[in-house]
């Protein structure tokens, strides 16, 4: 009974991955396609060529982006840093008993990332950002468990897919941003409010399909993004480092993480 209980549930947290990935893929082929209706509607001329060139091009974007960006963060980025050779030597021992109990071979980089405000995660394709206030605090056994669940993340490229998600989301992010910016310019005239209005109302309205599928998009995102959190918490205990990261989570005492933590502790 207990067995094909587990393979149900292991089903489902399969499902929740593809299902996510499907649902993020179409959510960055749906805006590409909103940005030509756009263009297109403003009465810019495009060639066939022009559109595919956007199109590919933004999804080139949204699931390539991250790639530049996990390379360049150390160095570009305020508050990253590449780890000293102490935390270094720790972090890489550590993650090779991970990867020895895992099967893993992926060469894994490290960032240690100076907010407080930041929690220890996975970037893009193979990097592990920690949080450095956390480095003292964490005990070696709570680290492994950290480590095993973001290279559970790093090993099912579920970081990939969320930088895409969020990158196709800055399309709907900054004509907000642009809608808060141009109002106040026209506050002080009744006739260019009016008239601002109704050009915000006509783009509105050639957006609207987006923002309602956008909406539902965004929606069933968050559960399936919760889903495959659990669904690493899984990975790391299978590999037997679930008791230090169930350990973590509590000492943090983020009241986010208690659902996480009851789920742990019903996996022990």
């Amino acid at each position: 009974m207990k067995i094909a209980i587990s393979l149900a549930v292991l089903k489902f947290y399969l499902m929740c991955r593809w299902v996510y990935n499907f649902l993020v893929l179409v959510y960055v082929v749906m805006t590409s396609v909103t940005l030509v209706v756009l263009l297109i509607v403003a009465g810019v001329h495009l060639s066939d060529g022009v559109r595919l060139a956007i199109f590919a091009g933004w999804i080139a974007i949204c699931l390539g982006g991250v790639f530049l960006a996990e390379r360049l963060i150390p160095f570009v980025w305020p508050g990253y840093r590449r780890p000293i050779l102490a935390e270094e030597e720790r972090l890489d021992s550590l993650m090779r008993e991970v990867q020895r109990r895992t099967g893993s071979k992926m060469r894994i980089r490290f960032v240690i990332c100076g907010d407080a405000e930041r929690p220890t995660q996975s970037l893009g394709y193979r990097t592990v950002v920690i949080q450095s206030g956390s480095l003292p605090l964490v005990s070696d056994g709570e680290l492994k468990g950290i480590l095993a669940h973001e290279l559970g993340h790093l090993r099912d490229g579920d970081r990939v897919m969320e930088a895409a998600f969020v990158t196709a989301g800055l399309f709907s992010a900054v004509f907000r941003w642009w809608c808060r910016l141009v109002r106040p310019r026209f506050g002080s005239s009744v006739i260019l409010r009016l008239l601002l209005m109704l050009a915000i109302f006509l783009l509105a309205l050639v957006l609207l399909p987006f923002y309602l599928v956008d909406g539902v998009f965004r929606l069933i995102a968050g559960v399936l993004r919760r889903q495959i959190e659990y669904r690493q918490d899984r990975f790391a205990f299978k590999a037997g480092f679930g008791d230090g990261l169930r350990v973590w989570l509590t000492k943090s005492g983020l009241a986010a993480q208690v659902s996480r933590i009851r789920r742990l502790e019903k996996m022990a």
